[in-house]
């Protein structure tokens, strides 16, 4: 269970910080303890700074310094208009994914009556997408 859970925290680390930058712009340290708040997102440091460093390199957030009283100045991460917008379709996807496998998993039939489902789950979003 422990490597599963692994798996997923690496698929949406980028999606939650994004998501919480949005919220409220925040340094590294401030960002690790604030995932910590969900048991199921508690990182490493050795996770969520790597990853912030994507963020920034794909254009999706950014660094600001801000004064600190007791010491040096910080960089405060926040959120870009680009990483607004990937958000958005990360929003998105995630509904898609999350709708998708509780159709697969909720009272699941046979393989082909989950295709089943699933084609007439698809052909509906289609039809509401258009």
């Amino acid at each position: 269970m422990l490597d599963d859970m692994t798996q997923l925290r690496k698929g949406v680390t980028e999606f939650c910080l994004l998501a919480l930058l949005e919220r409220e712009p925040g340094h590294g340290y401030e960002l690790v303890a604030r995932l910590a708040r969900t048991r199921a997102l508690a990182l490493s440091e050795n996770t969520v700074y790597p990853a912030l460093a994507r963020l920034k390199t794909r254009g999706w957030a950014r660094s600001r310094p801000e004064v600190s009283a007791g010491g040096p100045a910080r960089k405060v991460l926040e959120l870009t208009p680009s990483g607004r917008a990937r958000l958005g379709e990360w929003r998105a996807a995630w509904a898609r994914l999350a709708r998708d496998v509780a159709d697969m998993t909720d009272g699941a039939g046979t393989e082909s009556e989950i295709t089943s489902q699933s084609n007439v789950a698809s052909e509906r979003r289609t039809t509401h997408e258009s």
